[in-house]
Parts: C-alpha cells; sequence; structure tokens
C-alpha cells in the first residue's frame, strides 16, 4: 500500500531533523562568541568546563529531540500500515493506482518506514557516535594547545597547521553516514540527482581536506579562523539536509 500524496513521513522528519541540528549549532557558535568576549564568566560565573558541559547538554537534548521526531514517524508510518490487513496491501496498492494514478506515491509505505529506520539510525545513532567523537577531539585540543609554547610564532603556527590538518578527521564518519543515507534514499527513488549530489560533496569535502588552508574573518570584532571541510559538513549537515527533504517534498508524492 501506499501513503496519502499528501503525507510527507520521511521528508518532514529528515527536515525537521536538520532544522533541529541547525539550532544546535547556532547555540554552540552563540556561546562560544560570548565566552571568547568574557560575557559568560562575567555575567554568569561559567568557566571553561562549565562552557563544554553546557554545549555537551544542547546536543544531548537535540538528539534526544531527534530521536523524539523519528519515533513519532515511524508511529505514524506504522499506524497507517495497520489500517490495513497485510492480506490486502497488495490490493489496496493496485486500487490506489487506479484512483490516484501511478504518480501517487513514489514509494510504499513498507519502504517509507524502511528508510525511516535507516535514517533514525544515521540522525541518531550515527551522530551520537559523532558527538562522542568530537568532545574527544576537543578534549586532543586542548592537551595539544597546553604543550605548544604559546609565545613563540612558529608553534602557533604548526598548531594551526595540525588542526586544520586533522579537522576533516573528526567528521568523516559522520560525513559518509550521511552520503550513505542520500545513496540508499537515491536507490529506492531512482533519482540520479541524489547520487550525483552525494558524489559531487565527497570530492569536495575531500578536497577541503587535503588541499585548502585555513581563512580569517573578522567577525564583531573577533578574529575567527574558518576549516573549510568543517563549513562543507556543517552545510551539509543542516541546510544540506533541509533542502533535499523539500526536494523530496515537492518532486515525490507520499514521501
Amino acid at each position: 500500500m501506499f501513503l496519502s500524496p499528501k503525507k510527507h513521513i520521511l521528508s518532514e522528519a529528515i527536515f525537521l531533523a536538520a532544522i533541529l541540528r541547525l539550532i544546535e549549532l547556532g547555540l554552540s557558535g552563540l556561546i562560544r562568541i560570548l565566552l571568547r568576549r568574557g560575557l559568560l564568566e562575567t555575567c554568569f560565573g561559567m568557566g571553561q568546563e562549565q562552557v563544554y558541559t553546557l554545549q555537551n547538554v544542547i546536543s544531548v537534548v537535540m538528539l534526544l529531540l531527534t530521536a523524539v521526531v523519528f519515533i513519532v514517524a515511524l508511529m505514524r508510518v506504522n499506524r497507517y500500515i495497520s489500517v490495513i490487513p497485510a492480506s490486502d496491501r497488495k490490493e489496496m496498492a493496485a486500487l490506489q493506482e487506479e484512483v490516484f494514478g501511478k504518480g501517487n506515491s513514489a514509494l510504499t509505505a513498507e519502504v517509507t518506514k524502511k528508510l525511516l529506520r535507516i535514517w533514525s539510525a544515521i540522525l541518531v545513532g550515527a551522530q551520537l557516535m559523532y558527538d562522542v567523537s568530537s568532545a574527544l577531539y576537543t578534549h586532543f585540543l586542548g592537551v595539544l594547545s597546553a604543550a605548544v609554547d604559546n609565545g613563540s610564532v612558529d608553534s602557533a603556527v604548526r598548531y594551526a597547521f595540525i588542526y586544520n590538518l586533522t579537522h576533516g578527521f573528526k567528521y568523516q564518519g559522520m560525513l559518509v553516514a550521511l552520503l550513505l543515507g542520500i545513496i540508499v534514499t537515491e536507490i529506492f527513488l531512482n533519482d540520479r540527482i541524489l547520487k550525483i549530489i552525494a558524489y559531487v560533496i565527497a570530492i569536495v569535502f575531500l578536497i577541503s581536506s587535503t588541499g585548502i588552508g585555513m581563512a580569517t574573518v573578522a567577525v564583531m570584532g573577533d578574529s575567527i579562523g574558518i576549516v573549510w571541510s568543517s563549513v562543507i559538513f556543517h552545510v551539509m549537515d543542516t541546510l544540506g539536509l533541509a533542502v533535499m527533504a523539500v526536494y523530496m517534498r515537492i518532486r515525490y508524492h507520499g514521501v
């Protein structure tokens, strides 16, 4: 059986997950700006360790909300599927195609459920692993920074070089999971555009991780180093997924 053309459970779940991730990044960026300006310590008495704890709490909350999004989506699909007995679902699908046309839905309800499970494993399970590895990487940078002679310009340059060179490793696991999710979705939808986009993102990320140095920009009077592999990953992790969800909703019925 197919979902109603007006039901967009999969694309809505991915879109909401992307929005939650965007909110998390926004809050994390705001906290870093306030920390650099000393406002957190002045107004709230928060030190470096407390700030990291706050960021971890935000990550956990957003991860739990993402899990709720997919649990609710799976419950909705299960409810729609349970309405029709298993023995009648093929006949229902044929009737739906006869009434609404073959463009009624790109995927059956059962396939939509499988894709929801795949994306929940990526945006909840793989995201959890990414959050843990990210915390470990931050600890590594703290140890490295403590070992560097901050008064030496040469040491500072070497630290920036190591920071930029190793930053791509922080994202590779999650990036591969996201690209696999896009490829699997493309296989079910038979949509070459999604496959091409996944390949382009992979190539651009590899180039940015190996051949492009950091850039420095001034934001509100502060100099901030930009790692391009980080920019590409976070754009894909938030806006990229949101755009993909909107694209799926517009192009396909009942997805």
